[in-house]
């Protein structure tokens, strides 16, 4: 678990109101604050800071919400913890430097305290809060946390109770003010302002009550208070079309409702962008189209991740291959290392500080690759354009295509494939069958988007800055895990998709993935070609194939369906790279160094046939069958998918990595009689 942490009650706006050239440090003057409050406020786990809460987004714990803060912030963690632990891998740094610039050198682990002086961790990722804007639960009153003195008081005594954390409004009297006075919660107000360059803002209240226009945010009746934003009142009811909010003035007696800006109309009376980057503290010019938002919405936040799996290219390493694992390794403690003699130890380092198991390699290739580094290190390839997903997966492939090659390879600990005897009965369809029984992947967070996700515009020049300067580290992850590898046949696989190519059903599905990529790109992004990114029919098929064994693995490994992720394998040749057919079903985890083998147990030939054999069996049939069994796009419709439902085919997204999308069972196996397409696995005898 990572920690969050947080700017402590009494620090002035938390860092989110600081000049471009000032970051607040969250670790600073806790001793001062008065009463003591810890700087924990909660915990999530690593790879939540890359797909669900990283940089950028906001977190709702029990009584607060936060925002992660920039690498800026990150770096204070580090300086407290004393140095980052990296993740190394040559291929996620190469693509990571291709997507946001060359200036990239490291990948690092979240910051995180394993146990404090008194045995309790208090270092963790940066956050400050976010939204500002808190409404009492007590009297509605609306007003922002301005640290001390303000309307609202930051509590968080209890050390080991950080889901304590929360804001009171002292000496609340109630709606009426005549109640005795309590301490009641205050609670985030939900409005945000967001626009399609990543900004996002508070929601102007007391502008918006006032019907301000441009910077004339003037209460009529008190035009001199210091502090009129205290003077508002946050009120809620429901009403025949749902909850009604209203934002009054008490002073002036002003009263505007929230619902006016829903709809068409309501985007013509949505407040400019200042530019604001509440997670870096910095605000900039900004012309771009806003758009009325809430706390919490799935729009507000979609990150920008790369991912891969940490194979070995080629039995022997040589000194440019460890070199460019050293890579992350600061110069100044390779130099540490250098006299003779002392490659034992920097080993150790190596294993300790980046994760390298270098243990077989020899101690003149370790040796010959820190002079390498020395002298320059490796020639940077100088590619701006991001990697395909074919060229990141394209070296898996050759690796696990090969298993026997690299069956013993026990220098590298966090790989161990092994060649499994394929099932006699499916040596017509399957090509290899492989028990991964140690695998690694690791993650990069490069950027994120607002309002539209990344894969709807397609445009690196839309991710919102993870740092105040061009970042020279990302945040990393690792997983670790166990998995079962499958490859087909590509003498049946290649004459099955040209027939498929050929049919009216893939007609179909190409038309309707067409209206869905023209229906759903964002209107600001560049033009995208719909074909480009339609998945070939031996993609449908090693996908359909993947999505019942996962479900049919739950039954039988006693992993959870939830718990098993698919890795897809599938394209057609070309000059650049051979043809694929296959997938790796996996079992990954960042809270441990491995698993219990309860996956790869079923590459065994007996149950890996049973396996298939009542996969297959099940997807011959649907609960909601006939309907899933011959739906087929029409015009106007823009579903990807065609034989597959709930019942049958989809997978969690935890599981699934294309969304469910790109199913259709009919490609594995003929549902009905007048099935116009032939299956891939039509020939399979399921006994």
């Amino acid at each position: 678990m990572i920690g969050f942490t947080s700017v402590p009650d009494g620090t002035e706006d938390a860092g989110l109101f600081v000049a471009a050239s000032e970051v607040i440090d969250p670790f600073a003057h806790l001793d001062e604050i008065k009463p003591k409050n810890h700087n924990r406020i909660g915990s999530v786990r690593p790879t939540a800071l890359l797909y669900t809460g990283g940089i950028g987004a906001t977190v709702d714990l029990p009584h607060v919400a936060v925002m992660l803060q920039g690498l800026e912030a990150w770096d204070l963690a580090y300086k407290k913890l004393g140095g980052a632990l990296q993740v190394s891998e040559p291929r996620l740094v190469e693509a990571v430097k291709a997507q946001i610039g060359r200036q990239v050198t490291e990948l690092r682990r979240p910051p995180r305290e394993e146990t404090g002086p008194d045995g309790y961790s208090t270092i963790g990722v940066p956050t400050a809060v976010f939204p500002r804007w808190l409404r009492c639960t007590g009297c509605d009153l609306l007003a922002p946390f301005d640290g001390e003195g303000g309307s609202f008081t930051f509590v968080n005594t209890i050390r080991r109770r950080p889901d304590r954390a929360r804001f009171l409004h002292k000496g609340c009297k109630g709606r009426k003010g005549t109640g005795k006075p309590r301490d009641n919660v205050a609670v985030p107000a939900r409005y945000l302002v967001a626009c399609l360059d990543g900004h996002l803002d508070e929601f102007p209240y007391w502008g918006w009550v006032h019907h301000a226009q441009g910077g004339g945010w003037v209460c009529a009746n008190s035009p001199g208070l210091q502090n009129p934003r205290t003077a508002l009142r946050m009120l809620e009811w429901r009403s025949n079309l749902g909850p009604e909010v209203h934002i009054h003035c008490v002073t002036c007696s002003e009263r505007r409702s929230m619902r006016e800006l829903t709809g068409t109309a309501g985007a013509q009376r949505m407040p400019r962008c200042r530019g604001r980057h509440p997670h870096l503290g910095t605000f900039e010019e900004c012309k771009a189209e806003t758009r009325f938002m809430l706390l919490g919405a799935a729009n507000q936040w979609f990150p920008a991740t790369v991912s891969l799996l940490v194979v070995p290219e080629s039995a022997d390493l040589t000194a440019e291959d460890v070199a460019a694992r050293l890579q992350g390794i600061p110069p100044e403690h390779r130099a540490a290392f250098s006299q003779p003699g002392m490659i034992p130890a920097f080993k150790l380092f190596a294993q300790a500080s980046a994760g390298l198991d270098l243990a077989d390699v020899p101690d003149d290739v370790v040796a010959e690759a820190l002079q390498l580094l020395a002298s320059g290190g490796i020639p940077d390839t100088g590619r701006t354009t991001p990697y395909t997903p074919i060229e990141l997966r394209a070296p898996e492939w050759r690796t696990l295509v090969r298993p026997k090659e690299f069956a013993k390879h026990a220098r590298q600990s966090d790989f161990r494939i092994r060649e499994v005897e394929t099932p006699a009965s499916l040596t017509k369809v399957l090509k290899t069958v492989a028990a991964v029984d140690r695998l690694k992947k690791v993650n990069a967070f490069v950027g994120f988007t607002r309002v539209d996700s990344f894969d709807r515009i397609d445009d690196v020049a839309r991710l919102a800055p993870i740092s105040r300067r061009r970042p020279r580290w990302v945040p990393a992850t690792e997983d670790h895990g166990e998995g079962v590898f499958i490859r087909l046949r590509e003498d049946i696989v290649g004459p099955w998709e040209e027939q498929i190519l050929a049919s009216d059903l893939w007609a179909a599905h190409r038309e309707a993935h067409r209206l869905n990529v023209r229906r759903r790109t964002s209107t600001s992004a560049a033009p995208i070609d719909p074909d480009a990114r339609l998945e070939p029919p031996r993609f449908w098929a090693a996908h359909t194939l993947a999505h019942l064994l996962v479900r049919q693995m739950a039954m039988d490994s006693g992993y959870g369906s939830a718990s098993l992720t698919e890795r897809i394998y599938a394209w057609r040749g070309n000059g650049d790279h051979e043809p694929a057919a296959g997938f790796l079903i996996s079992t990954t985890s960042p809270d441990s160094e491995g698993t219990l083998g309860g996956l790869v147990e079923l590459s065994s030939p007996d149950r890996l046939w049973r396996l298939i054999q009542r996969a297959l069996h099940k997807a011959s049939r649907c609960s909601s069958d006939p309907v899933c069994a011959g739906r087929t796009p029409t015009m106007g419709e823009d579903f990807l998918h065609g034989a597959a439902c709930h019942f049958c085919t989809f997978n969690s997204e935890t599981s699934c990595e294309n969304a469910n999308r790109f199913l259709d069972r009919r490609f594995l196996r003929r549902l009905n009689v007048k099935q116009e397409v032939r299956g891939l696995l039509e020939d399979v005898d399921l006994g």
